[in-house]
């Protein structure tokens, strides 16, 4: 007597699927299954599918459904298109055909294969083409990563929608160009972080102002609500990812992210060095001066240093004590006077005598309206040097470089070339020395050593040139950056005003040394350290 089957037939179709046209579409899996089963008399208990889906994963919504019901005996017959349709992992694919289905009584059959779990004699079979779908699947992972790679080689921008400040071109959805409605929300962010402002302050700025957030932002471009109110609120880290993504400054950086392997579709982030840069893709948000204002700033202090009026001191994070080397606290209060008045006092003490007193350093106060006019003079003698005679203000700049520091970088390129030299011996005694243990000049074992040896000082030599190249390569930025310095300044021989962005953008720390009696006078050394690199005071 015939047994009676109850048929759950399993049709799935992934996005790569979908490129071999009608012939592995639902439909026709589902039409050519449902024929298949009506001919051999079968009851069809359900259809179960998994559109859109991957075959490296067993974690779809139509599979488990499927499983569910075999394990409940609701089906006895698993019936599908073939071995592929049920998964690309050999290994997992082989678990099922070989010992789930089994166990629950449950028979498979992949129609076109000729794979039937009633007959014993294609394990084989079974086993060849689970490898073969495995194989196809890691083939399949490859070709898309290399098109993936050189898309971002490229420059294209292959996101799911634009970062905020952007939106896809209509004529080409893979350039970015500038979204009139959200760009001004960048340039605000990157505008108060210039201020000084702390991400977490920045955050709460456009919390007060009612600004909407990326993801209100996207949900509003589809014309939908943001479901279940998902982070209505901007916050710091929101705020430290927009500035410090590039594609603000016109560049294009991908490759971020990746997924462990072709069966573990988890994303991981990948090493920088994995990363794919691409500039000048784009029309630019920010302008380079302002990022680079911003990246300084991550390496600053931006705890709130305020006033009664909430504003951050001017100076936080830039005026330091010359003798003790620590910052100099913020100090302002205001005073009651005899007429009712009031008088205020804001100015700056060193912060390790503050905490420490007398026996740790000296007190270093300076009132914060003199050193604003300080650094105001000097600023404007700066701009009207570099105007007047840059040639001789880059001559002032490079003696500031003290000689010790050219015989430096004179040691340093001595050292390199010397370094080289070794690294060509090394090359050609690898390969010599191997040559003699063949022809046997030297034992094996003194073949090994050597070759042990020589390997050992390559690899040292290779570190030590790696670091000489990187002290030379900054110390040319330097001279470079000088002269980008100098046309910069001069453009601010006119300043009346000291704000936070200006001061932040021209001048890198500013040391106060203590008061000190000089022919009856009160005299103080103050140094003004610009911002370029290989920084010295000018």
């Amino acid at each position: 007597m015939q047994e009676k089957y109850n048929v759950g037939i399993y049709c799935r179709l992934s996005r790569d699927d979908e490129r071999s046209g009608e012939s592995v579409s639902i439909e026709n899996q589902r039409e050519l299954l449902t024929r298949h089963a009506v001919q051999q008399g079968w009851t069809i208990y359900d259809y179960y599918i998994d559109n859109g889906v991957s075959g490296t994963t067993f974690d779809r919504p139509g599979f488990n459904r499927l499983v569910a019901d075999a394990t409940s005996r609701k089906i006895n017959l698993v019936l599908c298109k073939d071995l592929s349709r049920l998964g690309r992992d050999y290994i997992e694919a082989g678990k099922y055909t070989d010992f789930v289905f089994p166990s629950l009584g449950c028979r498979f059959i992949a129609l076109n294969d000729g794979v039937d779990t009633a007959h014993k004699n294609n394990e084989m079979l079974v086993i060849m083409k689970n490898v073969m779908n495995d194989l196809y699947a890691r083939d399949t992972s490859e070709k898309i990563k290399a098109v993936k790679k050189s898309t971002f080689q490229a420059g294209k921008f292959i996101g799911c929608y634009a970062p905020i400040g952007y939106i896809k071109s209509p004529e080409d959805k893979h350039k970015l160009i500038p979204d009139p409605a959200t760009a001004p929300i960048v340039r605000k962010i990157f505008a108060l972080r210039c201020e000084g402002r702390s991400f977490r302050n920045i955050a709460l700025t456009l919390n007060a102002e009612g600004i909407p957030t990326p993801r209100d932002l996207y949900y509003q471009s589809i014309g939908k609500e943001n479901p279940r109110n998902e982070n209505p609120y901007w916050s710091g880290t929101t705020v430290k990812t927009i500035l410090r993504n590039e594609v603000y400054i016109g560049n294009m950086v991908q490759n971020k992210f990746g997924t462990l392997s072709y069966k573990a579709h988890k994303q991981v982030a990948k090493p920088q060095e994995e990363w794919i840069r691409v500039e000048h893709t784009h029309e630019p948000l920010v302008s380079k001066e302002t990022w680079e204002l911003v990246r300084s700033l991550d390496e600053k202090p931006t705890r709130r240093r305020t006033m009664n009026n909430g504003k951050m001191a001017l100076f936080a994070g830039v005026v330091f004590c010359m003798d003790c080397g620590s910052a100099m606290r913020h100090d302002y209060e205001t005073r009651p006077l005899k007429d009712g008045s009031r008088s205020s006092y804001e100015g700056y003490l060193c912060l390790r005598y503050s905490t420490s007193g007398k026996g740790a350093c000296t007190a270093h106060v300076i009132i914060q309206r003199a050193l604003i006019q300080i650094v105001l003079t000097d600023i404007r003698m700066k701009a009207g040097c570099a105007k007047q005679d840059p040639e001789r203000l880059k001559e002032i700049i490079r003696q500031k470089r003290n000689a010790a520091s050219e015989e430096q970088r004179k040691a340093q390129k001595a050292q390199l070339k010397g370094l080289e030299r070794r690294l060509g011996e090394l090359e050609r005694l690898i390969p010599s020395t191997y040559e003699d243990k063949a022809l046997g000049r030297i034992p094996e074992a003194v073949c090994i050593q050597l070759m042990k040896q020589y390997e050992a000082e390559r690899q040292e030599k290779l570190a030590q040139k790696a670091e000489l190249t990187a002290k030379l390569e900054i110390s040319q930025q330097a001279e470079d950056s000088a002269e980008d310095w100098i046309a910069m300044i001069q453009d601010y021989s006119n300043l009346e005003t000291l704000d936070r962005p200006t001061l932040l953008r021209l001048i890198d720390r500013i040391e106060i040394g203590e008061r000190r009696k000089v022919n009856g006078q009160d005299e103080r050394d103050i140094r003004i350290y610009y911002k370029f690199a290989g920084m010295v005071e000018v």
